[in-house]
């Protein structure tokens, strides 16, 4: 119990010598962001409730429709909508090496791609750039590579 009151009477010894305005400035300012963090999160629902609508209007509905009309293009107020078929697919972790095997079996190993992260500490900049350098030389870094989704629709 004594450990409390130190740790009262040490925080009021501190702010014995804060100008009573500028400790309630400060608290302003903390209220104010807190207030600013939760209207941000409310914005962020929002975006992804914008866009959650948006993405089953260009994937769902709109090729439905234009399926269901035979159209492949459609102009509107100057915006071109076509559709076209995109497939993105992944595997789930835990069939990754069954998946590999099957592929490397029948000869479809190209597709599988392979990322190594090496982190370096503070100070071996240096080690990295050597290490980095020599994967260049030797042709062991392409260019980006991307992920994709197990997915099938149409795209807008």
């Amino acid at each position: 119990m004594e450990d409390i009151f130190d740790d009262i009477f040490d925080t009021s010894q501190a702010l014995a010598g804060v100008d009573a305005e500028v400790g309630k400035s400060l608290s302003q300012l903390v209220k104010q962001v807190t207030q600013l963090d939760k209207k941000i999160d409310d914005w962020e629902g929002q975006i992804k409730i914008l866009k959650d609508q948006r993405k089953r209007i260009t994937h769902d509905r709109i090729p439905g429709l234009m399926d269901e009309m035979g159209v492949e293009k459609i102009e509107v107020e100057g915006a071109s909508v076509s559709c076209k078929p995109v497939v993105h697919a992944s595997i789930p972790v835990p069939r990754k090496e069954e998946a590999f095997a099957w592929l490397r079996e029948n000869g479809l190993d190209g597709i599988i791609k392979n990322d190594v992260v090496v982190t370096f500490g503070k100070g071996e900049d240096n080690i990295a750039a050597t290490l980095l350098d020599s994967c260049r030389r030797r042709v062991l870094i392409r260019g980006p590579r991307h992920t994709s989704t197990l997915q099938h629709s149409r795209l807008l």
